[in-house]
C-alpha cells in the first residue's frame, strides 16, 4: 500500500525553520545566526542549547552552591576539550583536565584543581552519570 502524504501545510514556516535548525550543528547555526536577520531568532534557542551547560542541584552541606549555574561554551579549547565561562562572573569557569572536570578560578583554568570537580573521564560534562564533589 502506499505510504499516506505528510501534512506539511499544517506547519507554519517558523515551525519549519524551528525543525531544519534543529538538527544544525554548533558551527552551521553560528553561520546562518551572523549571515541573515531572519535565522537569528530562529537560531538563538538553538544555540543556547548547544553552547550552555546548567549546573544545578543541591550540594554537601550547601558548600559552593554559589558555584553553580549557567556556563556558557568558550571558542577557546583548554587541554583539547571544550571549555566554559559562568554567565554573568567571568571569574568563573569550567574546563578538563586530567580525568576531569573542573569549576574554578579562571586564574586555575586548564589546572587539575578547582572548586567543585567531577571525576568521570566523560568527553563532556553534560553526559556524566556521576555526582560533582
Amino acid at each position: 500500500s502506499a505510504a499516506s502524504p505528510v501534512l506539511l501545510d499544517v506547519l507554519t514556516t517558523d515551525d519549519l525553520l524551528d525543525l531544519a535548525l534543529s538538527f544544525c550543528t554548533e558551527d552551521a547555526l553560528r553561520a546562518a545566526y551572523a549571515s541573515c536577520r531572519a535565522f537569528r531568532a530562529a537560531a538563538v534557542p538553538h544555540l543556547r542549547r548547544l553552547l550552555s551547560i546548567a549546573l544545578v542541584g543541591p550540594t554537601p552541606q550547601n558548600l559552593q552552591a554559589s558555584q553553580l549555574g549557567v556556563f556558557v561554551k568558550r571558542t577557546a579549547l583548554v587541554n583539547g576539550f571544550a571549555s566554559y565561562s559562568k554567565a554573568g562572573d567571568d571569574d568563573a569557569m569550567l574546563w578538563h583536565a586530567g580525568q576531569s572536570w573542573f569549576v574554578g578560578a579562571a586564574a586555575d583554568l586548564g589546572q587539575t584543581r578547582g572548586w567543585v570537580s567531577l571525576v568521570d573521564g566523560c568527553l563532556r560534562p553534560e553526559a556524566s552519570t556521576v555526582t560533582w564533589r
